[in-house]
């Protein structure tokens, strides 16, 4: 048998099949919700190398940044892949063991499920020598890598030098799908309508993420009030005592209870097989000052107290504002929360990420009136609703999901 490790969750991994005593296969983390694939840019151990868990194993580079994956575990690794490859989310690029001898032994007898459970082979797309910052923007404005110059690898940095050169190519369409669009616009629309051009890149990528994710699951939605009264004493005392700080750490909490008490939360399918994260990691949603959403992902949400989180999301949610946000941070989430809490919405349904299945949001707090003592008194509300696969649990389970998560916040210590 062989584990795979996301080697970017530095307080767990993610569980895809059974553990090995011997040998471990290193998959590829998704470190940015909005990439589906990374390029390996350089390796820091040598082939048939001794490296220690922790260890900078490689140097990957996303559609937004570069850094490097830590090895994880201690032993001899065995490439698989080349420098300059794009490599897929979850793709086995080494093997880690306690010699050469072992892995090759392992590889000579591993059965047909180890071998499911991974692509083939390597997904290389554009051309062999370019980033993946590079091919996305390329792949935007419908570019061959391989006819731009550049010294080495072709980086993000070269197609934004060509396109500044060939200023008639950023009137393109940007990638075939939009242009398709354009194409098949009904004639009896096209007096009616006005051309706006193409979405920026960041929204893009992330639209064709959502939908590459949502064919893979079957979305279906449960909602459930829940009293504020605590929630609300909690943020108002937080505030007074100078930190400012809003619902999100209390939905991480909240979160963290409803997985405890329904697994299938924190796990995702592809296709009929499972996959389970041994971590309770969290994202949350947050926006960049000039706009952009990023989830930065809160590690060991259960072990942590209110404040502790609310400390952690105000880091994470600066780092995201000026743009300091390290790729780590982005890695592994297990689940997402995201609140509206500064519009007049009553409740919002979200989408779930990427090898996820579960997002909880809740929607602004408001007044209601209640008979409490036998008289009516107006009391806050939320409304939070919890978004599932189908395919993983029904509609009672996430029901059950969700009732956890509002005795959580019904029940905090203020």
């Amino acid at each position: 048998m062989v584990a795979y490790g996301n080697c970017l969750r530095f307080q767990g991994e993610l569980v895809v099949s059974e553990s090995s005593d011997t040998v471990i296969a290193v998959a590829m983390p998704q470190v940015n919700v909005n990439d589906e694939e990374v390029t390996l840019v350089g390796w820091h151990v040598e082939d048939g190398g001794q490296i220690a868990a922790g260890d900078p194993l490689c140097e990957i580079e996303t559609s937004k940044s570069t850094g490097d994956v830590p090895s994880p575990a201690t032993g001899v690794f065995l490439r698989m892949v080349e420098v300059g490859q794009v490599v897929a989310v979850g793709q086995v690029i080494g093997h880690v063991g306690p010699s050469l001898d072992a892995i090759r032994k392992h590889l000579d007898t591993r059965t047909s499920t180890s071998a499911a459970t991974s692509p083939a082979g390597p997904i290389v797309r554009g051309a062999a020598g370019a980033t993946a910052g590079a091919i996305e923007l390329a792949r935007s404005y419908g570019i061959d890598t391989s006819a731009i110059p550049a010294e080495g690898r072709v980086r993000r940095s070269d197609v934004e030098r060509y396109l500044a050169d060939h200023p008639e190519l950023q009137k393109r369409p940007a990638g075939a799908a939009q242009a398709a669009a354009v194409e098949t616009l009904p004639a009896g629309l096209r007096s009616l309508v006005a051309d706006e051009g193409d979405l920026p890149d960041h929204h893009w990528s992330i639209a064709q993420h959502l939908a590459a994710t949502h064919r893979r699951l079957s979305a279906a939605h449960v909602a459930m009030d829940v009293a504020a009264d605590r929630l609300v004493r909690w943020i108002e005392t937080q505030r007074q005592a100078g930190r400012m700080t809003g619902p999100i750490p209390l939905l991480l909490h909240a979160a963290a209870q409803a997985a405890r008490s329904c697994p299938a939360l924190v796990s995702f399918r592809l296709g009929r097989r499972v996959y389970r994260y041994r971590s309770i990691d969290i994202a949350f949603t947050a926006r960049s000052a000039d706009g952009r959403l990023f989830t930065p992902v809160v590690r060991d949400v259960p072990g942590r107290s209110l404040t502790e989180l609310a400390e952690r999301c105000a880091a994470l949610s600066m780092a995201v504002f000026r743009g300091q946000l390290e790729m780590a941070d982005m890695a592994g989430g297990a689940m997402t929360v995201s609140a509206l809490s500064d519009l007049p919405v009553r409740f919002h349904v979200g989408l779930q990420n990427a090898y996820q299945s579960a997002l909880l949001t809740a929607g602004a707090i408001r007044d209601e009136v209640a008979l409490v003592d036998g008289g009516p008194i107006a009391r806050p509300i939320v409304t939070l609703v919890l978004s599932y696969d189908h395919g993983l649990m029904d509609g009672y389970e996430a029901a059950s999901a969700l009732a956890a998560a509002k005795t959580a916040l019904e029940n905090l210590v203020v």
